[in-house]
């Protein structure tokens, strides 16, 4: 049941329609809870016993946490909250991974094990559940927020059915006080909650579901297609994830919102970057803040020199690459991003162009080439975190690099109408500001024109048969 489904807008409509008749606010939350695990369930019913199972765990830590002074004992609840968390994720994500890699490594010693792959189903969303549930309890752990005493809330916390299966990661901080008290939604939150879900269907059903096939067929058969058409599939691939993710997101946000809560935004267009750095406090912000409060400031981040700075960013994107999946495609894609954020904080700081700026037409130039380069280094990484294999990755970088005009030449006027799209929003819109939450503030027949346009599109435009969103797999 994916939201640009018609069940998904029945199942949303019941639940909008049930919650609002129910004058129990306890009873309330208890259908949410419900409604939650049904959603869930219609990916898997066997794995909605993880999410419960989890979350059963973290809560009982947390109600232990808050009682107990001892740090040794307080130290030992904590670990016990990471290792169930990181023993399931790296169970269900991980065990294959780990298992074929130590058999290549016995195997540079002359061990010949007899290869082993498991077939281990991932649960839907297990890398965003439980990094939400962990959060809390190093949040608990810290003081930095009371546990809560209502297992109903917290289960409803870990498994509020919007952001379950591919966020975004949601804080207790901010979305466990929002169950203390009932929530009504505004008419404003209706109106920036129904444009920033059609916002996000047409991302996904006009513009990402219509790519997808072609971009597939690029990266199915790198030796196929000469660099031209190399390129063009990675310029493709960089729109459909960006279309597919965060319009997840804003459907995401955009539900919670019409309910009358709040969530984070996670992508605020991040391929107007001027620098990496800025490229990840525009994609998946959710993610990358969570990496630095749970990873990054936890290792030292850059309180302990020049060096361990850079070393602290390489391994927190290193680990963040591995997160997003059981591939060393995914370790170089994060190593890549944590070498160039390394970088840029060193250039950052040695600034040998720093009186360039100065003057307006050099500043400019420089800016412009920034972009370039920024994008430049967001493209790479997506052949590797897309290609099928490390050899399909190394052969398609190969031979756009060296613009090969071996093989077919393959124009989709698909992808080149969404470059054009995209990179047109992106130049035109403001880039720190909401268009979902600018519609709301019109007048009634500018919002109801931006309604029917973004309906038009979809029901136009969009692809018939809507593919499973990307992140679902991590």
């Amino acid at each position: 049941m994916i939201f640009t489904s018609f069940e998904f807008v029945f199942f949303f409509a019941i639940v909008l329609l049930v919650r609002s008749a129910l004058s129990n606010f306890s009873a309330e939350k208890w259908f949410l809870l419900g409604a939650s695990y049904v959603f869930y369930m219609s990916w898997s019913i066997p794995c909605v016993l993880l999410i419960i199972f989890s979350s059963l765990i973290d809560y009982h830590i947390g109600i232990r946490l808050g009682r107990i002074e001892n740090s040794a004992h307080r130290k030992g609840l904590l670990f016990l909250s990471l290792a169930t968390n990181l023993g399931m994720l790296g169970f269900f994500k991980y065990a294959n991974f780990f298992i074929d890699t130590a058999g290549i490594g016995l195997g540079l010693f002359g061990i010949n094990l007899q290869s082993a792959h498991y077939a281990i189903i991932l649960p839907v969303g297990i890398s965003f559940f439980t990094f939400q549930s962990m959060s809390y309890t190093v949040d608990v752990y810290r003081r930095q927020i009371l546990p809560t005493s209502s297992l109903r809330d917290f289960l409803l916390y870990v498994s509020f059915f919007p952001q379950l299966v591919a966020g975004p990661i949601v804080r207790a901080a901010s979305f466990l006080p929002q169950l203390a008290k009932r929530v009504r939604a505004t008419t404003s939150d209706v109106k920036i909650g129904l444009a920033q879900f059609l916002q996000g269907a047409v991302k996904k059903t006009v513009i990402s579901d219509q790519i997808a096939p072609h971009v597939d067929l690029i990266f199915a058969s790198p030796g196929n297609y000469d660099g031209f058409t190399l390129l063009l599939g990675v310029l493709g691939y960089a729109i459909q994830i960006y279309c597919d993710f965060s319009g997840y997101s804003d459907m995401a946000i955009g539900c919670a919102r019409m309910m009358g809560f709040r969530f984070m935004e996670n992508f605020q267009m991040p391929y107007s970057a001027v620098t990496i750095t800025d490229f990840w406090r525009r994609w998946h912000i959710s993610l990358s803040t969570w990496l630095r409060d749970y990873l990054y400031i936890p290792m030292g981040g850059n309180r302990h020199g020049f060096r361990r700075t850079h070393l602290h960013l390489f391994a927190t994107m290193l680990l963040g690459g591995l997160w997003h999946g059981a591939s060393w495609n995914f370790v170089f894609w994060g190593a890549l991003h944590g070498v160039a954020l390394a970088v840029h904080k060193a250039w950052s700081a040695w600034k040998p162009l720093g009186e360039l700026n100065a003057f307006p037409i050099l500043k400019f130039v420089s800016t412009q080439l920034s972009r370039v380069i920024t994008l430049g280094i967001v493209l790479l990484g997506w052949v590797f975190f897309r290609a099928q294999s490390w050899s399909d990755a190394t052969e398609y970088l190969f031979r756009v690099l060296t613009w090969t005009s071996d093989g077919t030449r393959m124009i989709s006027p698909y992808i080149l109408a969404a470059l054009a799209g995209v990179c047109l929003v992106h130049l035109i819109l403001p880039k720190d500001r909401n268009w979902a939450h600018e519609i709301a503030r019109r007048s009634v027949p500018v919002c109801g024109l931006s309604y029917a346009a973004l309906l038009f599109l979809l029901v136009c435009f969009g692809a018939t048969d809507s593919a499973p969103f990307i992140y679902f797999q991590f």
